[in-house]
């Protein structure tokens, strides 16, 4: 039996899906597509009818491609109402060797959760950050090792219980399970970050199409989270209302003409507006000239977000999503904050759009809980599998489930086991 694994990521902007197999260390990509999204305002499900559709649409041609049914998902959600918070949970081992279990590293982490949350807050990760045994402390998860207790201190991400439900609620509609679930912040760090960066200080811009997230790591920690309330679709308006265009054509020409690239040529005319006798002509460096003062613009709201945390330091930041598309746009940004920034676009072939980092970024989130959990079933099953794209990857593991239990209430066994509290 093959291990597959389904992403599904579902944005304001746009909803992707992402179909790999695990083969050894490195993964093949079977399916992986974006639709636009129009169900999804600021991370608020506002058409369910049309996002299970959507939804839908992409299951069908997907399971159509690979030539068998997908199950469940994996699913990252919007981080614009995560909240986070550090915690930690102490256990004894029960073992009577004192050798530490699956058992007892979840339990020590259902104990970090032992905190008091907001009413409208439900937990959607619990995510170990360092294990503290009685002679040593670690990162790696220590089954297997000896000692008389555990000490566990988690990230603890949270959401509002009436948008997590929701979300769960379309993916079941849409007759899929869950297999776990992250905001789409912690999702792209796994796959834009490296392991030292998130130790020494990082920063991600997730840029999206009406709000971007700000997000700082440190010490292995998400500390802290941010939401600018500019985007894409800011970039968008700013040639509308300077061309005197509609959105729609406004659009068009940012996707296929659009850059930040101040020295493009201006031989080419790309736009023609005629009032009377009088014909004004914009060509593509006049569009550059738009889109890098709606990005200084866009950076300048978002430099106020970075500025809370700044210390002096200078970060490892990079820029994420489908907003951070345009060509240069990190040269304007750095600019602007006054502090190197990259432009992220993933080498994993068959997902080279930026929209798909949080997918490929869940892939790594499944592999750490693997480690905790234990294998995790696959979301479809395949018997065979020819002319795939082999990419780089760390591997994945299958899971074992009892296909007799019944999901109880909106949120499946597997999510359940995440949120449930210790008795």
């Amino acid at each position: 039996m093959k291990d597959i694994y389904a992403v599904l990521d579902i944005g304001s902007a746009t909803v992707k899906l992402l179909v790999g197999e695990s083969v050894s260390a490195n993964i093949n990509i079977l399916f992986a597509k974006k639709i636009t999204s129009h169900g999804i305002k600021k991370g608020n499900i506002e058409k369910m009818d049309v996002v299970v559709d959507e939804v839908k649409q992409l299951i069908h041609e997907a399971s159509t491609t690979l030539g068998a049914p997908i199950t469940r998902v994996a699913l990252c959600i919007p981080s614009v109402h995560a909240h986070i918070y550090q915690s930690d949970g102490i256990t004894k081992v029960n073992s009577p060797l004192d050798q530490i279990t699956s058992e007892d590293v979840v339990r020590a982490l259902r104990l970090s959760k032992r905190f008091e949350l907001k009413k409208d807050e439900e937990i959607i990760s619990v995510i170990p950050t360092m294990f503290q045994l009685d002679t040593k402390t670690t990162k790696d998860v220590p089954i297997g090792q000896k000692s008389v207790s555990l000490k566990a201190e988690s990230l603890i991400i949270t959401t509002k219980k009436k948008i997590l439900y929701e979300y769960i609620n379309a993916v079941e509609k849409a007759g899929l399970e869950v297999l776990d679930i992250t905001i789409n912040a912690y999702a792209c760090a796994k796959e834009a970050f490296d392991e030292v960066y998130l130790q020494e200080g990082a920063i991600l811009i997730d840029i999206g199409y009406r709000s971007s997230t700000i997000a700082f790591f440190e010490s292995g920690y998400l500390k802290y989270i941010a939401q600018a309330h500019v985007g894409g679709y800011d970039l968008t308006k700013k040639i509308a209302t300077t061309w005197q265009i509609p959105m729609d054509k406004a659009e068009i020409y940012k996707v296929k003409y659009g850059s930040c690239d101040e020295d493009i040529g201006d031989e080419d005319i790309i736009h023609t507006t005629q009032d009377k006798d009088f014909e004004k002509h914009y060509t593509q460096k006049d569009l550059s000239q738009v889109l890098i003062k709606g990005v200084e613009e866009i950076m300048a709201v978002i430099k106020t977000k970075i500025d809370i945390i700044n210390d002096g330091r200078s970060y490892e930041t990079v820029i994420v999503g489908g907003g951070g598309e345009l060509p240069q746009i990190d040269r304007i940004s750095t600019r602007v904050l006054g502090s190197p920034v990259r432009i992220y676009r993933p080498d994993t072939i068959g997902a080279r759009d930026m929209s798909f980092v949080s997918c490929l970024g869940m892939m790594y989130y499944l592999i750490d809980r693997a480690k905790i959990f234990g294998t995790m079933e696959s979301s479809l099953v395949l018997p065979d599998i020819t002319g795939t794209m082999s990419i780089r990857f760390k591997g994945l593991t299958k899971a074992k489930t009892n296909d007799n239990e019944k999901k109880k209430g909106k949120l499946s066994k597997a999510i359940e086991n995440f949120f449930s509290k210790e008795e």
